[in-house]
């Protein structure tokens, strides 16, 4: 059996586990059109679900005379013409970005209840950054997030054996990383999520756990290719996330013929737990739910 080896240390994704829709439907969007191209970007699904709970937000605060409609159109109408720009994905990422702070300012609102996306940990903005800490251990995650090939270093602090520093290629971008006690045994483990490049954005996971907080051992995480009934329909668009004791994967499911914009096969979430290895440390499937 193959597997992944994980290499994870930081926070969650920025973009929660439902950033696998957006706030329309997907199935009823038209090829070529500004909202099949936020239907196949998580990070375009997770700003504009930010984008409609901050406008709906707005709109209960509003004066009836200062045009949040007209405005909101207006942007809506300025966000579709990034079709004109080479980096159509880029293009609309700054928009929304700089909408969402717009709404933020102008009606005094936050994202407490919205899908926060980090400019800073977002695939497409130049890097990441943070330092994760739990049980007195602390992880240093970093990557350089500039193009399809990354460079990831993880640098733990704390550990009694000495806190060497992970360093290594990855394909793609790190999109957020978490730290948790996941098996409860009262020593971390830290979870770094990669995106790929492309319309696919597969995941993949770098993660360790800390042994006694002396040292730190991979974790890995096995190839979904690996179990036939669980792959079936996939095609990438993960999103990880840790549930309390457990590593949770979410991904759209495709039906036959289903473009990659619009996947008509609902959700599938997969729960792992940990579990001690041969050489290390897996995430072994604990459950598994289709979600229509």
């Amino acid at each position: 059996m193959k597997f992944i080896q994980v290499c994870v240390l930081g926070t969650v994704l920025s973009a929660s586990v439902y950033a696998s829709h957006p706030s329309f439907d997907c199935a009823k969007v038209k090829n070529d059109s500004a909202e099949a191209t936020i239907c196949a970007s998580d990070t375009l699904m997770a700003l504009d679900n930010e984008m409609a709970a901050l406008y709906k937000e707005a709109r209960k605060v509003a004066q009836k005379d200062d045009m949040l409609k007209a405005i909101q159109r207006g942007w809506i109408k300025g966000r579709n013409e990034c079709w004109k720009e080479t980096d159509q994905v880029q293009c609309m990422i700054d928009a929304y970005n700089v909408r969402i702070d717009e709404l933020k300012e102008e009606y005094h609102l936050n994202s407490d209840n919205t899908v926060k996306t980090d400019k800073a940990s977002s695939v497409s903005t130049g890097g990441f950054d943070k330092t994760l800490k739990l049980q007195g251990i602390s992880f240093h995650v970093k990557a350089t997030n500039e193009g399809s090939l990354n460079t990831l270093t993880i640098t733990p602090s704390g550990l009694s054996g000495g806190n060497e520093v992970m360093k290594q290629e990855i394909d793609g971008s790190v999109t957020g990383a978490e730290v948790a006690d996941i098996n409860a045994d009262g020593f971390p483990e830290v979870y770094v999520y990669v995106t790929s490049a492309g319309s696919g954005s597969y995941g993949s996971l770098v993660a360790y756990a800390s042994n006694k907080n002396r040292s730190i051992t991979p974790i890995f995480l096995p190839e979904l290719s690996d179990d036939k009934k669980l792959s079936e329909g996939y095609m990438g668009h993960d999103v990880f996330t840790i549930m309390e004791n457990r590593f949770a994967r979410r991904f759209p499911v495709y039906l036959k013929d289903d473009p990659n914009c619009c996947p008509k096969g609902g959700t599938r979430q997969i729960e792992y737990e940990l579990a001690a290895g041969e050489a290390g440390w897996i995430l072994k499937v604990n459950n598994s739910t289709d979600i229509k």
